[in-house]
């Protein structure tokens, strides 16, 4: 069996994305959603349940009182909220372990990278009229799922890809389809595919680290701008470095100044210290 054929077969058979959280999302994306309705979906799956009355009697919510019931947390989260919860705590769950030691990612960086592209991302929405934020959230907390199921096999053939990488004068993620068949985003692409998320979420994936990733769709430059900015400022940057350049040309494009970039990377700080509860609860 062939290298590609092996990462085929591990993408062939990763487990299924919660069909609850799947059903739950779409159903949010009606605003006249009742949260009765809501309720009597969320039920049937006791992690979802249990991670979302954990999160709304945690101090990131600084509620006075105990919730107690799935009825009264999703009064309390609100639509857009309880979309984040639902997907940070139906992901977390494939993130478990040395999820990036292959790209040399210390354990939980591959996870906290990709929860702050999500929160870039939703923050930086604002500048693209054709994206919903809630999917530049989703969108940012998938787009390096690839690199879960990737990461035994870099780590295999290291040695290889950076010496590849190196002669060439290419980047890790150019070298990584020469010598492995795919890359990180290619796979992530397929196991979102299989996951049943929609073709812009597909696409997304896929095309982050593309060259010309800001000339393609909306949510695709997007997430390439979003995982730059993380990078940039040192968050789950592992061996394969700053793989994204679209970063000047992009920002400019979309008409993201200096000052905006100050701002939500003050944002990001916050959110972040307040989603580390979160994130360990969801974990």
């Amino acid at each position: 069996m062939t290298r590609m054929e092996e990462i085929m077969n591990i993408a062939n058979h990763i487990p299924p994305f919660p069909k609850v959280a799947l059903q739950v999302m779409k159903m949010l994306d009606n605003p006249e959603v009742k949260a009765k309705d809501l309720a009597k979906v969320i039920q049937y799956d006791s992690a979802i349940t249990a991670n979302l009355l954990k999160t709304c009697n945690a101090a990131y919510f600084g509620l006075t009182r105990k919730v107690s019931s799935l009825d009264d947390a999703l009064v309390v989260v609100g639509q857009d909220i309880l979309k984040d919860i639902i997907i940070t705590s139906s992901s977390a769950r494939f993130y478990k372990g040395g999820a990036g030691d292959g790209y040399q990612l210390e354990q939980g960086e591959l996870w906290k990278h990709s929860v702050a592209t999500a929160i870039m991302a939703k923050m930086m929405a604002a500048h693209f009229d054709k994206v919903d934020p809630n999917v530049a959230f989703t969108a940012g907390l998938l787009h390096d799922i690839g690199k879960r199921f990737l990461s035994s096999f870099v780590a295999d053939e290291f040695a290889r890809i950076v010496k590849l990488a190196y002669e060439s004068g290419g980047s890790f993620i150019e070298a990584e389809i020469k010598i492995l068949g795919m890359s990180h985003a290619d796979l992530g692409a397929k196991i979102m595919k299989k996951w049943q998320f929609d073709q812009e979420l597909v696409l997304a994936v896929k095309q982050h680290h593309d060259p010309d990733a800001i000339s393609k769709d909306q949510l695709t430059a997007l997430i390439a701008l979003a995982n730059t900015q993380i990078m940039t400022i040192g968050i789950g940057v592992g061996a394969d470095g700053l793989t994204n350049k679209v970063q000047g040309a992009g920002l400019k494009h979309y008409g993201i100044t200096g000052r905006d970039l100050e701002i939500y990377l003050a944002g990001l700080m916050l959110e972040l210290e307040k989603a580390q509860e979160m994130m360990s609860l969801a974990a």
